[in-house]
């Protein structure tokens, strides 16, 4: 056998070696690679009542096994993912469970305000400056309370009843600020040129009437509260609150301001400035007649008296001559 030949089968024989090492190492690869059996979807961070308008605390992930991921779940890193922020809960949700696109309302779909405003429930809209709204910080889900601030100076001639402030609506939810019904995708202040101008509540009917009225009788404020609640049920939140708010008294200026309380409330009671005596009334030089004879006498006389100082009766009326 010739060389030639030798060193072809020597290399074939290495070709074939180094085919059979590729395909064993090929194959150990594929059996050690990890097997997908779990996916990230969306869950209810907490128990969550129904007509809730979700935001990032009521929302979390969860590793789901593949099998048991139910049609339509919002999975993570998946193209074109629903954003359930903003959006509201058809229906109760327990701590844990899988959201999916049917138990919620998205906010822009059609009728999504109508769809927010819970049974025999209103919305009304109060008009809001850079103030009064809380510089444009309050967002759709929020929940106010509703002031009114009145001038009562007009009504009473007291200072100290001059302004009252008083709570008229307790725990109601922002549905829209201006015409945005959903929260911002970000955290930042929005600008000052587009702040909005109007607030729309969820109000019982009684609550629109009251709003209504307030709105002609002064100026009305926001007041936010916090979300910090002992229940996300928003029904027993606001009767607590309404009950609270039918015997809390109006807060007047003199409540607040002392100057304002010890304001006299006329003339007659000013007094001197502090440490300077009292000014004396100024004397009045009085001309006596006595037959031909005259004479200069001064005399303290106090106004409204007819010229008697001190309970000293008047002179008498010089008789004409004759």
């Amino acid at each position: 056998m010739s060389k030639i030949i030798k060193f072809a089968l020597l290399l074939l024989g290495a070709l074939l070696i180094a085919l059979i090492v590729r395909t064993v190492i090929a194959g150990a690869y594929h059996t050690s690679a990890p097997t997908v059996t779990t996916q990230k979807v969306r869950v209810s961070a907490a128990d969550l009542p129904q007509g809730l308008l979700l935001r990032d605390d009521d929302l979390g992930w969860k590793n789901v096994p593949v099998a048991e991921v139910p049609p339509n779940a919002i999975v993570a890193d998946a193209p074109n993912a629903v954003d359930l922020k903003g959006a509201l809960l058809r229906r109760p949700a327990a701590s844990g469970t899988v959201l999916v696109a049917d138990d919620v309302i998205l906010p822009n779909a059609p009728g999504f305000l109508a769809a927010t405003l819970k049974p025999e429930m209103r919305a009304v809209s109060v008009a809001v400056d850079d103030v009064s709204g809380n510089a444009g910080l309050i967002q759709p889900g929020d929940y106010v309370d509703l002031m009114l601030t009145q001038q009562m100076d007009r009504r009473t001639e007291s200072p100290d009843l001059a302004v009252a402030t008083e709570t008229v609506v307790q725990h109601v939810r922002v549905l829209a600020v201006g015409s945005e019904i959903s929260r911002p995708k970000t955290s930042d202040a929005p600008d000052a040129n587009n702040r909005a101008r109007t607030v729309t509540l969820e109000v019982t009917p009684r609550m629109g009437e009251v709003v209504s009225v307030a709105a002609r009788l002064g100026s009305l404020s926001l007041a936010l509260r916090s979300f910090a609640t002992a229940s996300r049920d928003p029904d027993s939140s606001a009767a607590a609150s309404a009950s609270s708010a039918s015997q809390a008294a109006p807060v007047w200026a003199g409540d607040i301001s002392r100057a304002l309380r010890e304001l006299p409330k006329s003339r007659a009671q000013q007094v001197s400035p502090v440490g300077l005596p009292p000014v004396p009334a100024a004397p009045r030089t009085v001309m006596i007649y006595r037959g031909s004879e005259s004479s200069n006498s001064a005399e303290t006389v106090a106004q409204g008296n007819g010229g008697a100082a001190n309970g000293v009766p008047p002179l008498p009326t010089v008789p004409a001559s004759h």
